[in-house]
């Protein structure tokens, strides 16, 4: 009993009091600073939960509400690596958030980052596009907007004339329809009709500068024609294909459509509509033959049409998604008329206009592209294929106002297609 009084007399004093009222307040102390800590991490992890945007998006009635998507979806590149290709705030970003958040995990996508690093570095200092995809899949190893922007993916928003580029797609699309003439290509250029100036060869313009007379090209076929870019020859060919049969092709081809890369639920990733005229007349066909006048594509439809003839006339849906699995987009071409082209391109890499992307053993088939614009300098293409027997990677590549496509164009899609031999693709 003494022992009891003993301790009921601690327990009053002074002393026992502040002992307990220094543990209440650590206790205190603690909860506060654990409450401040889960504050802190829901402000700064809680608007990216997946579950939480999914609750807003179910119980937030207000009108004209928006979803919460926040800015970290992760990519994955072919080989499940880190990869960074979307600028914040871009249409490219928001479909990997909503994807991301959807599934709660990262987003595998088709893009090499060994092919989409060296596209990225050829193109350090220009403006541009670079597309990479494989002809047999749709499957796109590389998209290079240069320079990055959040507002604009020049890959598949950009229109551009095409210029010499587009003249894979004429001798395609004549070769399917049964037409290979052989016409005069004077020096003095072709006139569609008196009311127009005459269209000419780039050559005049280069001989009149050296202070040499220009012949011409004289009687020359298609191959001919390919291999050296003739204007004249592909204006007169658009004439004779027609105001039909070339909607025909176009509308085969679906070079009026845009082509959606990347899907996901509210939004998706797609290229651009093409701009190309419909109904033109027969002499307004001649400048839209060379890839001039009204016509505009994106670098991704000039790879798209590159690949159909590299796939023996098929093209197949070009993706981003790792998961999506190859589909028939459309036939655009023939076989035969593919064949033909196929050789007409090599030839044009081997001793034409394309000599600068020539690499040893690789078979390359390609087209130069130097299109004109209202200002400033030409933009500059080439879009191209390897190897020749069988296509395994088309490259297509702009580079805005670069001058001739076989100087500024044709050297980056060499150092690509280097880079993608070293990666094992043409094994």
């Amino acid at each position: 009993m003494a022992r009891h009084r003993k301790k009921a007399r601690l327990d009053s004093t002074p002393c026992g009091w502040s002992v307990r009222l220094c543990i209440l307040g650590a206790l205190v102390v603690a909860a506060f600073a654990g409450l401040a800590f889960v504050h802190a991490r829901w402000i700064a992890q809680g608007p990216r939960d997946p579950r939480f945007v999914r609750f807003l998006r179910r119980h937030n009635h207000r009108a004209n509400a928006n979803d919460v998507i926040p800015e970290n979806g992760v990519s994955l590149d072919r080989y499940g690596a880190p990869l960074s290709v979307a600028e914040p705030g871009s249409t490219f970003q928001k479909v990997l958030d909503e994807l991301q958040l959807a599934s709660g995990e990262p987003v595998s996508l088709t893009i090499d980052a060994g092919l989409q690093a060296k596209a990225e570095a050829a193109m350090k200092g220009k403006s541009g596009a670079v597309v990479a995809l494989e002809p047999s899949t749709g499957r796109i190893r590389a998209l290079v907007s240069a320079p990055r922007a959040a507002y604009l993916n020049r890959a598949l928003d950009g229109l551009y004339p095409p210029g010499s580029t587009f003249k894979v797609f004429m001798a395609a699309a004549a070769l399917s329809n049964g037409l290979s003439p052989v016409y005069d290509c004077p020096a003095a250029g072709w006139r569609p009709n008196r009311s127009t100036p005459p269209i000419r060869d780039s050559e005049a313009a280069e001989f009149a500068r050296r202070r040499k007379t220009w012949r011409g090209f004289g009687r020359i076929g298609m191959g001919e024609a390919l291999m050296h870019s003739a204007n004249t020859y592909f204006a007169q060919l658009g004439c004779e294909l027609g105001t039909e049969r070339f909607d025909t092709a176009v509308a085969a081809a679906k070079l009026r459509d845009g082509v959606t890369v990347l899907p996901a639920g509210t939004i998706s990733l797609s290229s651009a509509a093409g701009g190309v005229p419909e109904g033109a007349s027969t002499s307004g066909l001649a400048p839209i033959a060379i890839g001039q006048g009204a016509l505009q594509l994106t670098p991704l439809a000039v790879a798209m049409f590159t690949a159909a003839v590299a796939d023996d006339g098929l093209m197949l849906a070009p993706t981003l998604s790792a998961t999506a699995k190859p589909s028939l987009r459309a036939r655009p071409f023939t076989m035969p008329a593919c064949a033909r082209v196929k050789k007409m391109m090599r030839e044009a890499v081997r001793r034409g206009t394309g000599r600068t992307c020539e690499i040893a053993g690789l078979d390359v088939c390609g087209k130069t592209g130097t299109a004109q614009v209202g200002t400033g300098t030409d933009h500059a293409w080439f879009t191209c294929f390897a190897p020749e027997a069988s296509p395994r990677l088309v490259v297509t590549v702009l580079v805005e106002h670069g001058g001739f496509g076989a100087k500024a164009a044709a050297p980056v899609a060499r150092k690509i297609l280097l880079e993608a031999r070293e990666l094992g693709y043409f094994e």
